[in-house]
């Protein structure tokens, strides 16, 4: 299966939006996150590391805006900030 480019781009800042959390220490790194949502952790990494084969979950992209303040608009259109405010 092919991902479209904006598909491609929602999972490239999604996973931007988890390097930044790691940096500011709000997660300690993906596992973190994969045992917080009891997510597959190696699904998610399959999704890193292939985005254009594989598909973003919209359930993990609900837990970085409601649980980590990222920006729906930012991590969906890539508009505005990464933080909503």
């Amino acid at each position: 299966m092919n991902i479209s480019k904006e598909g491609v781009s929602v999972t490239k800042r999604f996973f931007e939006a988890i390097d930044m959390l790691k940096a500011q220490k709000k997660i300690r790194g993906l596992q973190t996150f994969t045992n917080r949502y009891d997510i597959n952790r190696w699904n998610l990494v399959t999704v890193r590391t292939q985005p254009e084969v594989s598909v973003l979950k919209p359930e993990w992209i609900v837990y970085l805006v409601r649980d980590y303040g990222i920006s729906a608009d930012w991590i969906l259109l890539g508009r505005g900030g990464m933080f909503s405010e």
